[in-house]
């Protein structure tokens, strides 16, 4: 029996020290940065070519197809992997940008020649003539077909080239949503993985723990059959077994919340549940200074670049409106070709024909110019001005939010650090009390209650560890996504 208590002991130690004491590891992938839209999110590798996003068409899955499934253990690097690739959002938001750029390549066809061919054919005259015959008159009729070419060359149009610009700025917009918006979803799979790394340290706890409780319940009725304890130990025990159970079956429900969460979020096909194959320690350590790290958010930051080219794209529009005042010219060329020919018919024979043709050529410029529009121009142009304004006001209110974000999460992350080493200190100890029980049990000094009370303490402890360091890595993927900048091993 005491062997068997001791047994039970030192495997709760070595578990407990094993899995939430190891040391810190390096940051398991830094963000790809985004590519041109025209790339897309680049492909998966083989090993991963089977979790591929469904087709969006595919519709919602009958629950026969959904029963078989499957357990797929995946790295963070994985993970940040299927979701560039399988993500809804960036899927639509590299479509979108691919639409930008279709639309403005359609706009720039018109700083291009220009050509258009019309052709016609048809009767424009028909003249009856008629013949001193008995037997009747005869109709002449005339058949005549044009054939034009012109070709169009756009010297000057402020207004065409003012719109070319806002497009531009658009496009350069959308591209950016789409940047900033894949930092966002690294940081949704960072917090699904360590969400799901940390249910899976919690099912490990909870079934430790259910296993000594266990192991204590059987020493128990030993120790009750043999006369030495009590039955109210026995109670106690058993009473302490069951409240572990339903502490594991919570854990287990919360497991299985926090795959089907990093599922979604990966958009993974039916059927297949993500397991975190990395080990649950901490991804790094912050080494940059809080002005540093500021900096780095000013200079990286999306947001604030789109910012900039807002404001740019509302003084094109301004131009724009104000271009509607200015003069066009564009220079043409066409050429035309023009035949007519007819016949006078007698019975079935022609008694007469004749045929004509021209060939006509001319070149010039077109000049075009608005005398008033009432004042609608200038009024649009001072709209758009007004707008650029209030963009360079709301620029500095976004870099002052994005600043307090850092410092924030900057000091938060100071706190969570110590916080950890707390934790693990404190997880140190409670093994060390645990340890000191069980010898006062053995040897007759502390009740059974008292190593229970030690026991559940020391799970207690594992646990707050568990969450300490979920805090932690998620705090520094959260710097991380506001700064640009990589934790160091």
């Amino acid at each position: 029996m005491r062997q068997l208590l001791k047994r039970s002991r030192q495997w709760v130690s070595h578990l407990l020290a094993g899995a939430f004491l190891a040391g810190p590891v390096p940051l398991a992938v830094a963000a790809a940065e985004p590519g041109s839209a025209s790339n897309g999110n680049g492909p998966l590798p083989a090993s991963l070519a089977d979790l591929a996003a469904p087709s969006p068409a595919s519709g919602t899955r009958r629950p026969d197809e959904t029963a078989d499934q499957r357990l797929r253990p995946l790295s963070l690097q994985e993970a940040q992997q299927l979701g560039r690739v399988n993500h809804p959002a960036l899927q639509a938001a590299v479509l979108e940008v691919e639409a930008r750029e279709a639309r403005l390549e359609a706009l720039l066809s018109v700083l291009k020649p220009q050509v258009t061919m019309s052709s016609s054919a048809g009767l424009p005259a028909l003249d009856l003539e008629y013949q001193y015959n008995p037997e009747g008159s005869y109709p002449r009729g005339e058949l005549e077909t044009n054939v034009a070419v012109e070709a169009t060359l756009l010297l000057r149009d402020p207004q065409r080239l003012a719109l070319l610009a806002v497009e531009r700025h658009e496009l350069e917009q959308v591209r950016m949503e789409r940047q900033f918006l894949q930092r966002d979803v690294k940081l949704q799979v960072a917090a699904s993985y360590y969400e799901l790394q940390r249910a899976d340290a919690a099912v490990e706890l909870r079934l430790a723990a259910v296993e000594t409780a266990q192991a204590t319940l059987k020493i128990s009725r030993a120790r009750h059959e043999a006369g030495v304890a009590s039955r109210l130990d026995m109670l106690q025990a058993q009473a302490r077994l069951t409240d572990d159970e339903v502490l594991l079956a919570n854990a287990q429900a919360r497991r299985s919340i926090a795959r089907r969460q990093l599922a979604r979020t990966l958009n993974l096909p039916q059927g297949v549940v993500p397991t975190a194959r990395d080990a649950n320690t901490g991804q790094g350590r912050w080494t940059a200074t809080l002005g540093e790290s500021v900096a780095a958010a000013f200079a990286s930051r999306e947001e604030l670049q789109q910012f900039v080219s807002a404001i740019q794209e509302r003084e094109a529009r301004a131009e724009e409106a104000l271009a509607a005042l200015q003069p066009t010219i564009s220079f043409f060329v066409t050429g035309s070709w023009n035949q007519a020919s007819g016949n006078l018919l007698s019975g079935d024979s022609p008694m007469e024909s004749q045929f004509r043709g021209r060939v006509s050529t001319s070149l010039g410029v077109r000049f075009a110019a608005p005398l008033s529009d009432g004042g609608a121009a200038r009024a649009s142009a001072r709209h758009w001005q007004l707008e650029a304004q209030r963009q360079e006001h709301l620029l500095a209110d976004t870099r002052n939010v994005f600043q307090q974000q850092v410092e924030q999460a900057f000091y938060t992350l100071q706190a969570q650090a110590e916080t950890l080493a707390l934790r693990a200190r404190q997880v140190t100890t409670r093994q060390e009390a645990l340890n000191l029980t069980t010898a006062r049990y053995e040897a007759g000094v502390d009740t059974q209650q008292d190593l229970i009370d030690q026991q559940n303490a020391l799970t207690r402890a594992a646990v707050d560890h568990a969450q300490a360091l979920l805090d932690y890595n998620l705090s520094l993927a959260q710097l991380h996504r506001y700064t640009g900048l990589s934790p160091q091993p």
